[in-house]
């Protein structure tokens, strides 16, 4: 599909139906990506359109790629980061722990002791990686927030973050 030459001034200026027709010319496109090679396609698709959208005043129309070729290098490498999170980080674990309603139940029981045995994880781990992980994961903060807060730079929050959650993981192997 063929876009109108005005089509990209106007989703770089935030037109919601200029945006729209730019989902619509290559939204097939990514979305096959997206269903090939996540194993949540329609996060993954969302997450990519954001990221084109945000990124998007910084294409170059005179000398770079063509768009077709840069939004598919968007999806491609944003589908790489999320593979290389999920292999590196595994399964996540919830910190929020709902009371019971049957405090025997084995399920409660199980999930009950995983906490414990991750409450006491964090707290093996050095302060600084703790708050990295702590903040990131419990808090749900961002690196880049979290970097303006702290006054430390975002490349060492996320060596503190990987290093935290590869202690963690091996403190919670070493118990199990």
């Amino acid at each position: 599909m063929t876009l109108d030459p005005s089509v990209l001034p106007a989703a770089i200026a935030g037109d919601r139906p200029a945006r729209e027709a730019l989902v619509a010319a290559h939204g097939r496109r990514v979305f096959g990506m997206c269903r090939r090679l996540d194993p949540h396609p329609e996060d993954a698709y969302q997450e990519i359109w954001e990221k084109v959208f945000r990124s998007l005043a910084r294409f170059d129309t005179t000398s770079g790629p063509p768009l077709q070729a840069w939004i598919t290098t968007v999806a491609r490498r944003h589908l790489v980061d999320r593979h290389r999170r999920r292999t590196v980080r595994g399964e996540v674990v919830d910190l929020e722990l709902a009371p019971p309603t049957e405090p025997e139940a084995p399920a409660h029981v199980e999930r009950a002791e995983l906490l414990e045995r991750l409450e006491a994880a964090l707290d093996d781990l050095p302060e600084a990686q703790r708050f990295v992980v702590v903040q990131h994961h419990v808090h749900g903060c961002d690196l880049a927030t979290l970097s303006a807060d702290s006054g430390l730079p975002v490349g060492t929050l996320k060596s503190r973050l990987h290093r935290g959650r590869a202690r963690l993981a091996a403190l919670l192997g070493r118990s199990t």
